[in-house]
């Protein structure tokens, strides 16, 4: 840049007959300080690349409940173990509260580097497929360099499967969920709550009135977290078909007509009972907007229950990650679909460098327990011990407990194959089984599989969700009057278009059951 500057100068001070040349050297002199620029940029471009005999650096980012504080020792841990087997490095990147996906989006659009990261068919999976976020993988190049997950998914893939390409893999865990009440042991206790045999939605009514009477100083209950719903927390009985954009009710258990959720008498029940619990005072009042509602909420102690999905590991996790001894109470009985199935998705988004070595590290997360449970729960002889004489049992080392543990992550559905988990020494020795026979019972939709493609009404769906989003957590919680809004909420809808997008969805679904 120094030389372009004097270049000018001494062409203002030389004779006319000498510009021309001046200007031939200034044209020089610049072409030489943007080589010097761009050799500069190469440089520095490189320097981000790892040299060739440094291991790839997997970056994995996925949503959390609670913050870790041995994050940075679970990685450095687990890291180790992964270079060993498959030369490769990770690099945790746990997220919280409602705008996971926000930033995941942003990561993707600006390049960040980003390897791998926890979709949800409950959510954006299709969306994000649609706008070219996740990568569409080959079964052949799976089978290379994931073949143990492929074998350990089974049928499971169908429903990450669109176009012949494999978009993800569906953590093994529980791919069914009931709906129910996670309640506190001392509040069970003391209101004779009988976890065993379930309860109804009167049942509810008489215990969170005896709650509210007889607990001043705690909220009776919240949804199951920021960003969801009471609705979608207990009263779920429909297939969602992906986007709730057009369900199929009754668990989908009847013809595969795909109806207008929001239009049914079903949804203005839910509303209403929701409206009701919140006029009452029995719902967190901020439910829709606290960053800490649902599992960091409970930790307080300010709540004596959480409306929730419901499966046999569910009050462990939720007594290890909150401190809290509790219980979990049946609504509304197992059920699966495509989404319970694919509720936890580990997808390859599109800005990947190096996808093989990411396969290689999925496929240990549904292999190896080594590294699954160094993520799952941390590093032996600090944050867990195995019981004396047992290889599956463990708890917490001599001398630390919930409270002063840095690791009670706790989450045995969010990696690979929960199958390799240990056990946590409060619940059965054989609770993977129970896990087994939980997912075999669960009452099964008709259409578990289908995937709803919505590139065709993709300018719908979009206007449909943005009403969605503006309407539902107000509605589904209780916090806004049904009888003034779900009107003016139905009629939205029908103006972004959502009778195109359930016209759309039952195309598809014909056609998927006539291959059938």
């Amino acid at each position: 840049m120094k030389k372009k500057a004097l270049s000018k100068m001494a062409a203002v001070i030389l004779a006319v007959s000498t510009v021309l040349c001046a200007c031939g050297n200034e044209s020089r002199g610049q072409a030489e300080a943007e080589k010097e620029e761009q050799a500069d940029q190469t440089v520095a471009e490189e320097s981000k690349e790892p040299a060739a005999d440094e291991p790839y650096t997997i970056v994995y980012a996925f949503d959390v409940w609670v913050q870790q504080a041995d994050w940075d020792l679970v990685e450095e841990n687990l890291s180790n173990i992964v270079e060993e087997k498959i030369g490769a490095k990770v690099e945790l990147l746990p997220m919280t509260g409602a705008n996971y996906q926000q930033q995941i989006n942003l990561m993707i659009s600006s390049g960040e580097k980003l390897d791998l990261y926890n979709a949800s068919a409950r959510t954006t999976f299709s969306s994000d497929i649609t706008s070219n976020k996740i990568m569409g993988l080959d079964e052949e190049m799976i089978r290379q360099y994931a073949p143990d997950a492929l074998k350990e998914e089974g049928e499971f893939i169908n429903a990450t499967t669109i176009g012949g390409k494999i978009y993800g893999f569906p953590t093994i865990r529980d791919m069914a969920n009931a709906y129910g009440l996670i309640i506190r042991n001392d509040m069970a206790e003391k209101y004779g709550v009988d976890v065993e045999s379930g309860m109804t939605i009167d049942d509810l009514d008489d215990l969170f009135a005896r709650i509210k009477e007889g607990e001043p100083d705690k909220y009776v209950t919240q949804p199951q977290g920021q960003g969801t719903s009471i609705l979608e927390s207990l009263f779920k009985t429909y297939d969602s078909l992906g986007d709730d954009m057009g369900v199929l009710m009754e668990w989908g258990q009847g013809e595969l007509k795909v109806e207008n959720l929001f239009e049914t008498d079903y949804y203005e029940e839910c509303i209403q009972k929701a409206r009701e619990w919140n006029e009452k005072g029995y719902i967190l009042p901020d439910a829709s907007t606290n960053p800490d509602t649902g599992v960091s909420y409970f930790k307080t102690g300010k709540v004596a229950s959480t409306l929730s999905l419901i499966h046999p590991g569910v009050p462990t996790d939720n007594s290890n990650m909150t401190g809290i001894p509790c219980s979990a109470v049946t609504v509304n009985p197992a059920f699966t679909n495509t989404q319970q199935v694919g509720a936890i998705i580990q997808t390859i988004p599109v800005t990947c460098q190096n996808p093989e070595k990411v396969l290689e590290f999925i496929n240990l997360l549904y292999s190896d327990a080594e590294v699954y449970n160094a993520l799952t729960w941390g590093i032996e002889g600090k944050h867990y011990q195995h019981v004396d004489g047992s290889e599956k049992w463990i708890t917490y080392p001599d001398g630390v407990d919930a409270d002063t543990s840095g690791y009670t992550l706790s989450a045995t559905y969010a990696f690979g194959n929960r199958y390799l988990s240990y056990i946590w020494e409060t619940d059965p020795e054989e609770l993977n089984e129970r896990f087994m026979e939980f997912n075999n019972n669960a009452i099964q939709s008709k259409a578990l599989g289908f995937v709803f493609d919505s590139t065709a009404v993709k300018t719908e769906t979009a206007a449909v969700k943005a009403v969605m989003d503006e309407y539902r957590l107000s509605l589904e919680n209780g916090t806004i009057d049904p009888k003034e809004n779900l009107p003016k909420f139905r009629q939205a809808l029908k103006d972004a278009g959502i009778d195109t997008v359930i016209a759309e969805k039952q195309r598809q679904l014909d056609e998927w059951s006539a291959e059938r």
